[in-house]
């Protein structure tokens, strides 16, 4: 796979790095596991199978070698040599075949899933790119113009033909609903601080990355305990610094943190912070851990009728 035009920020992304915490090594892989997950389905690999995670801007692909591609997210258009194809179908391509991929409007990932095994380097049991470190994928880094992607010749027919059905595909959006629980320092932070959090929507701010995001709004006090000592935190927390602007860790997050965690995103919803694009809004909403529980087992219900077997990272 030739990449002819990369974009802001294309890499190859997978499932997460699990068990590897405390070494310091984040989870990464794909900020959006259920798009990841229903573009490997049409291509009938894993849902952690290692694909082409695109961030806001088109990308432009060629293919030396026949294979079947699922594309999944809020890209604008999908064409393959320059005439539009549906998102969310199997598709087959010849050798020499061109894919442009648009930009996405609404959203901020779109996932390329290829039948064919994309070759991407191998540590602590994952392939998926860690960019600041500069581990796994692609050299460790994101794909540029003119690289030259290998492709395994294992699998590059699979016998699947696959539509996604309509009532499990995403609607990508510039508005997000956010369901959280309380973190450990919610109370220690002050009372209010939850129901100030959810009072009114917040925005994505320019510092929005897949380490974390800073949120634009009403500033939240209460977290002022910058001598605090480090403690774990995870994809999904929310951390207030001393300056009152809560900062959404997202998969490259670090492992620990020395600022109050006064929220932590329910795992159902987690994969929706993938889609979190500057400007965006986010209204937080907050629930109970036993109510988050619910919410996971009944979306999980949901999805293993198209799925079978699958969790959320």
């Amino acid at each position: 796979m030739e990449i002819l035009n990369a974009g802001l920020q294309t890499t190859l992304q997978g499932a997460p790095f699990t068990g590897h915490r405390h070494l310091g090594m984040p989870a990464a892989g794909a900020a959006d596991c259920l798009s990841l997950a229903l573009a490997n389905f049409l291509v009938g690999k894993p849902q952690g199978a290692v694909a082409v995670e695109i961030t806001l801007t088109k990308a432009t692909f060629r293919f030396s070698t026949p294979c079947s591609i699922g594309l999944v997210g809020p890209a604008e258009y999908i064409r393959i040599n320059g005439k539009d194809r549906p998102r969310h179908e199997t598709l087959t391509f010849a050798a020499g075949d061109m894919l442009d991929i648009g930009p996405g409007r609404t959203g901020c990932r779109t996932y390329l899933a290829l039948s064919a095994d994309l070759e991407a380097e191998s540590l602590l049991g994952g392939q998926s790119t860690y960019l600041a470190a500069g581990l796994g994928g692609f050299h460790g880094r994101a794909l540029r113009n003119g690289d030259i992607i290998p492709l395994s010749r294992t699998s590059l027919a699979p016998n699947v033909a696959r539509s996604t059905p309509s009532n499990l595909r995403p609607h990508y959006s510039d508005d997000h609903v956010l369901r959280i629980t309380p973190g450990p320092e919610a109370g220690k932070a002050s009372e209010e601080i939850l129901k100030n959090l959810c009072l009114r929507p917040y925005a994505v701010g320019a510092r929005a990355s897949r380490m974390g995001i800073a949120l634009e709004g009403a500033l939240l006090r209460g977290g002022q305990s910058s001598d605090m000592p480090s403690a774990a935190v995870f994809p999904g927390t929310i951390q207030l610094p001393p300056s009152g602007q809560p900062y959404l860790l997202g998969p490259d997050a670090q492992t620990t943190g020395g600022y109050p965690r006064i929220a932590q995103v329910i795992r159902a919803d987690r994969h929706l912070i993938g889609q979190l694009a500057p400007g965006s809004r986010i209204q937080f909403v907050e629930t109970t851990t036993e109510r988050a529980t619910d919410i996971y087992r009944d979306k999980l219900a949901l999805l293993s009728s198209w799925l079978g077997q699958i969790k959320l990272w």
